[in-house]
């Protein structure tokens, strides 16, 4: 598999993972383009960050160090609220009672939903293979652990907050 090229960006938009390790690979799509996407995700307005942004084209742009929580998720620990975690399509999630920003890494895809229907072009998905992999060894070469490859563990955003799809 050829080895792709992260380039290193950086986002205000971050917190600290409050002691936990990272164990879930949560996708996500743009919907904007790539430039819109890295524009938007490191402004303080946004509120919203990724660790990593892959554009069609297979370019791969890191905004968040893997060790920090990106605000990508979504989830809530209000009850009330709409994204509250209990409200998850993942066991994962629901059990661990708690912002899944703190224990997931986050990939945004280019791409807009109504156009793609979630299908990534075949450059970015090589490219988001190829990042899976990376993720996974920093996982393993940082924290010592390893990711579950299975479908708890490598999952689409709306698994982890269903009221965005």
């Amino acid at each position: 598999m050829e080895e792709f090229k992260i380039t290193q960006g950086s986002t205000p938009n971050k917190m600290n993972r409050q002691g936990w390790v990272p164990d879930l690979i949560v996708s996500h799509i743009t919907e904007g383009n790539f430039y819109g996407a890295v524009s938007w995700l490191t402004s303080p307005r946004s509120k919203a960050s990724s660790h990593f942004i892959v554009a069609q084209d297979g370019r791969i742009v890191q905004l968040v160090d893997i060790q920090e929580a990106a605000w990508i998720n979504g989830t809530d620990t209000d009850p009330t609220k709409g994204n509250f975690y209990g409200n998850s399509l993942l066991k994962i999630v629901r059990e661990r009672k708690t912002n899944a920003n703190f224990y997931s890494v986050g990939i945004e895809h280019e791409g807009i939903h109504s156009k793609t229907k979630g299908k990534l072009t075949d450059r970015q998905l090589e490219a988001t293979i190829w990042l899976h992999r990376h993720i996974i060894s920093e996982i393993k070469r940082i924290y010592g652990t390893d990711i579950i490859l299975d479908r708890e563990h490598i999952v689409g955003h709306y698994q982890v907050d269903p009221i965005r799809k």
